[in-house]
């Protein structure tokens, strides 16, 4: 992945303020800018109580949104997903089935026009060989 200064400058500056390694940093379709931060790190980076968080978007000027970097696909979708709370997650071959008994809660991960489905669908695919499915 090639970064450009403006990047670089922003995790320069997401590193510097909470000591929490960056692994990737994108803007998502709301424009919000997206850390995902190493494993473990997500606590550092948010701080206590969001204080940190806060300040990095008064700092920048942007809403920022960390999601902590795991190994595991399915626990980093859930990671992804948070913080909804999915029932179940089940990983066949390179097809992920993300289970939902909860109307509600399906029709916010799938989005308006399945928007956020496809957008989870993207960040898996930047770490990750595997397809995303709702049912």
């Amino acid at each position: 992945m090639k970064y450009d200064l403006i990047f670089i400058g922003y995790v320069n500056t997401f590193e510097n303020l909470t000591k929490a390694g960056v692994k990737d940093c994108f803007f998502d379709k709301n424009n919000n800018l997206v850390f995902v931060v190493n494993n473990g790190d997500a606590g550092k980076a948010i701080g206590k109580f969001g204080s940190t968080i806060k300040r990095l978007n008064n700092l920048l000027k942007k809403n920022i949104k960390v999601i902590e970097y795991n190994e595991d696909v399915i626990q980093f979708i859930r990671n992804c997903l948070m913080p909804l709370k999915v029932q179940n997650i089940t990983q066949e071959n390179k097809l992920i089935k993300i289970e939902s008994e909860d109307k509600k809660l399906k029709g916010l991960i799938f989005g308006r026009d399945r928007a956020n489905l496809k957008e989870l669908n993207e960040i898996v695919k930047r770490f990750f060989d595997v397809e995303v499915v709702v049912i």
